[in-house]
């Protein structure tokens, strides 16, 4: 049986997407709720994981044409083919990184009050997406002509191979270090808030689940290293593939969860308002005379349900001497 990573990709592309999305529609579920606006961050937001999908299909199509297999079993018409869909998508995906980074350095510009403070989350957006986007656009710059990165027999020059590996390590160490930097930014933005330190504590956790994607840039920067050291990289470069989509969906999904928590503490609220309780001696009041029997009294005592005839009556619970007083309307 042929051995091959293309079901891998396939997959793991696949539930990556699929769960930033879900993630990404939850954040503006949300916002639409409480917020009743979006923003600047949200588009970019969007469109990022619109890359990102891009990239994926890009790859699986890429993968239905022998990326995943071993090299020398593809047909040279369609490992050509593969090639220049991988090159393709390889783009998208470092641009959904840029953008999908900017839009949470966006989410921290409405939060910045120091000159210092929008100083430096300017710097981050501006510096990475130069980066970010030179490192796309060389993938394609490498060879004169384009034609060359996936024909290698065209006639034509391209650079030394180390140089484009260099890049996109170079690129992925920058990347890791601007999640970090932005990580650590809520500490400063959400400290001298009025809110309570526990609080405090929730949102910063909240905001700083950046650092996984600094984390995933470290990694998929090992295995540039790894696939350019491979002699057979059609079906080395699963892990890279995987690991650079990985980055992005990691960054949308840490962008989408701080908008997550109002919803999270008004279904918390909820389950905490409604419990049900039996109670026992019950004074009635406004009526002729008063009787003890059991009821199920609803937290917000508005309405019980009396265990002797199984009706629905209304009323207002009040706690009185150790005793529920309803006083029916």
């Amino acid at each position: 049986m042929e051995e091959t990573n293309g079901p891998r990709i396939v997959i793991s592309l696949s539930v990556m997407t699929g769960v930033s999305l879900l993630l990404m529609i939850l954040r503006f579920g949300s916002k639409a709720r409480y917020q009743k606006k979006f923003g600047l961050d949200d588009f970019l937001l969007s469109v990022s994981w619109l890359c990102l999908v891009t990239y994926s299909a890009i790859t699986v199509v890429a993968v239905s044409y022998g990326i995943g297999r071993r090299r020398a079993l593809i047909p040279p018409e369609s490992l050509v083919i593969a090639l220049k869909l991988l090159y393709i998508g390889r783009f998208f995906g470092i641009i959904a990184l840029a953008i999908s980074k900017s839009s949470f350095a966006v989410t921290l510009l409405h939060l910045a009050r120091g000159a210092w403070q929008r100083g430096v989350i300017w710097f981050v957006i501006i510096s990475l997406n130069l980066v970010m986007w030179l490192c796309g656009l060389s993938l394609f710059f490498q060879c004169m002509p384009v034609q060359k990165v996936w024909i290698s027999e065209t006639p034509g020059t391209c650079w030394e191979s180390r140089v484009q590996v260099n890049i996109g390590i170079g690129a992925g160490a920058y990347s890791s270090a601007m999640d970090f930097t932005l990580a650590l930014f809520p500490v400063f933005l959400i400290w001298d808030l009025q809110m309570g330190n526990r609080e405090k504590l929730g949102v910063v956790i909240a905001m700083s689940l950046g650092v996984f994607a600094g984390i995933t840039a470290i990694v998929k920067s090992y295995y540039i290293q790894f696939s350019a050291r491979s002699t057979d990289f059609t079906f080395s470069s699963a892990d890279l593939l995987i690991w650079s989509a990985s980055e992005t969906a990691v960054t949308i999904m840490a962008a989408s969860i701080p908008f997550l928590r109002l919803i999270f503490k008004e279904v918390s609220g909820k389950s905490q308002q409604t419990p049900k309780y039996p109670t026992t001696n019950i004074t009635t009041i406004g009526r002729k005379r008063t009787r003890d029997y059991d009821e199920e009294l609803s937290d917000d005592g508005r309405s019980e349900k009396s265990n002797l005839s199984g009706s629905v009556r209304k009323g207002t619970l009040v706690m009185k001497g150790g005793k529920a007083v309803v006083t029916y309307v």
